[in-house]
């Protein structure tokens, strides 16, 4: 079964789109577009009545979903949201030291209040809250955003990785089709071997102001398209050149 991001060109190049229940990963220098890919690969899952979760490592996922929302009308209410971004107060802690939390309960984007857990972020972390969270709910679709921000704080330097290792199994254990973000300032060749295909998105200088252009460059299973396309961000949503 194809799993498809909703953007034609892109879809095009993925031979239909992503196979179902693998893992996959967006790479992008900043600014490329790497969230809002994710979270339109998210809507087309919340259109087709699937059900989707975005979890949050990089910034707050409500004001990363109301801009998405107000910026493009796209309908997320029904987006299940982990915020499991790291406080301001961790960014100034020593790296080694791991005795870091990170807000993880599992809320819906129509809102709700609940109050905030607090529990070590970490892959074991993670995959707990997931695990119980995903007793009464399956997932067809998971963004974990970004993969960057997480190898900072939540996975051991010495132990760096086994941890990706084991991050990327349990993720492929949900059986969801993941799509884990990740800027090019980390070192990603684990996550390259470990994923069953990569997207690349690269923004630069062109003649006329910043251009973005996608490309596939690894995708296991199916036929793809290995040529570079450009890429537009618009107010009415991404398109890709066929």
């Amino acid at each position: 079964m194809k799993v498809k991001f909703g953007v034609t060109g892109l879809d095009k190049m993925l031979n239909g789109g992503l196979i179902d229940s693998r893992v996959y990963l967006l790479v992008g220098n900043t600014g490329a577009g790497k969230t809002l890919l994710a979270l339109r690969f998210l809507l087309e899952g919340l259109m087709n009545d699937e059900n989707c979760l975005y979890i949050a490592v990089d910034k707050p996922p409500s004001l990363t979903l109301q801009a998405a929302m107000l910026g493009f009308g796209w309908n997320l209410s029904q987006l299940q949201i982990m915020d499991a971004v790291p406080s301001e107060a961790l960014y100034s802690t020593t790296p080694s030291i791991r005795d870091i939390t990170a807000k993880g309960e599992i809320t819906s984007a129509q809102g709700n209040k609940k109050k905030v857990e607090k529990g070590e972020l970490s892959v074991e972390g993670l995959s707990i809250k997931l695990l119980d969270h995903m007793k009464s709910i399956r997932y067809q679709r998971i963004v974990l955003d970004s993969l960057s921000i997480f190898k900072k704080f939540a996975v051991e330097e010495d132990k760096a990785l086994m941890g990706v290792h084991k991050l990327f199994n349990f993720l492929a254990q949900t059986k969801a089709t993941t799509l884990i973000t990740s800027s090019r300032n980390v070192d990603l060749r684990a996550e390259y071997l470990l994923s069953s295909g990569v997207i690349e998105i690269e923004k630069k200088l062109g003649t006329n102001g910043f251009e973005r252009y996608i490309q596939i460059t690894k995708m296991r299973g199916t036929d793809y398209d290995t040529k570079q396309k450009r890429m537009y961000i618009t107010e009415d949503g991404i398109f890709v050149l066929r």
